[in-house]
């Protein structure tokens, strides 16, 4: 069934239309929150607490076409209360040292080479607002403008974020970069 449908009938209070919309969202969902908050327990309770909010909140919700944008905007804002609460502006090879895996299976694909390993790491050593932009545009594939509500900021913030972000992964991946060709993940 269409998001848009499965939305209106969230909205009416059907459980089933939500439990089907929270099994599409799921995976990314955890993607999301645990890129944006760095740790992988903290990504659980981030989603799990999204999906009661979106459900308790349903009827906030007064176009059911825009349901992705208003869930990532709960998303967003409950993992950077986490973040905020835990203070997870710290370096990278504290979340994530250079010797142990990925927690559980939800990220593997991502750090199966090592310039993607080293590019995580470099992401959550980004502001988590910054963070945050990168992930909704890189990996869940947002627009600028989709970017833009669900930060609640300006079309150009979301730019400016994308553009500071990408510039600083560049120059700390070329710094960690011992000789050889240049990072095909920035090309």
């Amino acid at each position: 069934m269409e998001e848009t449908e499965l939305a209106k009938r969230m909205i009416a209070g059907d459980r089933d239309a939500f439990a089907e919309l929270m099994e599409q969202y799921q995976e990314k969902a955890l993607r999301a929150a645990y890129l944006i908050s760095g740790n992988h327990a903290d990504s659980e309770d981030i989603v799990q607490e999204t999906f009661v909010a979106c459900f308790l909140n349903r009827k906030q919700l007064k176009n059911p076409e825009a349901f992705r944008s208003w869930f990532y905007k709960t998303l967003s804002r409950n993992a950077w209360k986490t973040c905020k609460k835990r203070k997870q502006e710290q370096p990278a090879e504290e979340l994530y040292p250079a010797d142990m895996p990925a927690p559980g299976n939800l990220l593997s694909e991502l750090v199966l080479k090592e310039e993607e390993r080293v590019l995580y790491q470099a992401v959550l050593n980004l502001p988590v607002k910054q963070r945050t932009v990168m992930i909704l545009y890189y990996y869940n594939e947002m627009s600028i403008k989709e970017i833009a509500a669900v930060c609640g900021c300006l079309e150009g913030t979301v730019k400016s974020r994308l553009h500071s972000g990408k510039a600083r992964l560049k120059h700390v991946l070329e710094e960690k970069k011992e000789g050889g060709s240049p990072w095909t993940i920035l090309s």
